[in-house]
């Protein structure tokens, strides 16, 4: 009896501990934003940074957030603006109800808008998570947007280690991992994900540090609808947050 009460008090209490806190900060110019932050626990200095889709917001890393927490790693997933719980009047992606080419047009007008302001937004998260831990062991992952916003953020702060998670990258972006390329990075990306597998490739060669992985998956999955594909996904990137960081 006294075992079971004492198992019983043990789950409640991790529970607890892996129970997100929805933060709020302001970047640099004043935009109110929200992110989600799970505790990996006292005396942990260790955090990753989680950085979303543009199609999705910072619920993509829910379960991934509570696994790092369960093995002593801090997590903060931010809203970026125009996402989640980082909207106001101004920036709020609109999903239209209207043909594909229109609205895919509407979303790249969207996203060349937010290029100026999301690099404040991935910066005051940064600030706020090295507030919570204590210091600055962190790794980053972004998921595709997220992915770019990873790397202009690095130039500034480098992680211990990034995740590129289905992250299309331009001539400019490849060109800033370049200088960055000494940093471990697990790089995934579907084939049928023809951008996003074309740039995991050049930043992948380009790579100078030894532990530097590519995964690749058939088919066109694109973000989190990779870890329905693949139930090790979430594991393997675990997996890589314990090594590296």
């Amino acid at each position: 009896m006294k075992t079971t009460i004492l198992s019983l008090f043990l789950s409640l209490v991790l529970s607890f501990n892996l129970a997100a806190e929805i933060v709020h900060f302001k970047a640099e110019d004043g935009f109110q934003l929200q992110a989600s932050y799970v505790s990996g626990g006292i005396g942990s200095t260790k955090a990753v940074l989680m950085l979303h889709q543009c199609n999705r917001d910072k619920d993509m890393y829910t379960s991934l957030a509570k696994s790092l927490a369960a093995e002593g790693i801090h997590s903060l997933a931010l809203d970026l603006r125009g996402y989640g719980g980082s909207t106001n009047e101004q920036y709020v992606k609109q999903e239209a109800a209207i043909d594909t080419s229109t609205r895919e047009k509407l979303i790249a007008h969207y996203r060349s808008m937010m290029e100026n302001v999301w690099p404040l937004d991935v910066d005051a998260a940064y600030k706020t998570l090295v507030k919570k831990v204590g210091g600055n062991n962190i790794a980053f992952i972004g998921a595709s947007c997220g992915g770019e916003q990873g790397i202009k953020l690095a130039k500034k702060y480098q992680p211990k280690s990034f995740i590129f998670f289905s992250a299309p990258m331009n001539e400019a972006t490849v060109a800033d991992f370049e200088k960055l390329n000494h940093i471990p990075a697990m790089i995934i990306a579907a084939q049928g994900d023809t951008p996003t597998f074309k740039s995991s490739n050049e930043i992948f060669l380009a790579a100078k540090n030894k532990a530097t992985r590519l995964f690749s998956y058939k088919g066109k999955g694109h973000g989190e609808p990779l870890f329905e594909l693949d139930s090790n996904l979430e594991k393997m990137m675990l997996v890589w947050f314990k090594e590296y960081l």
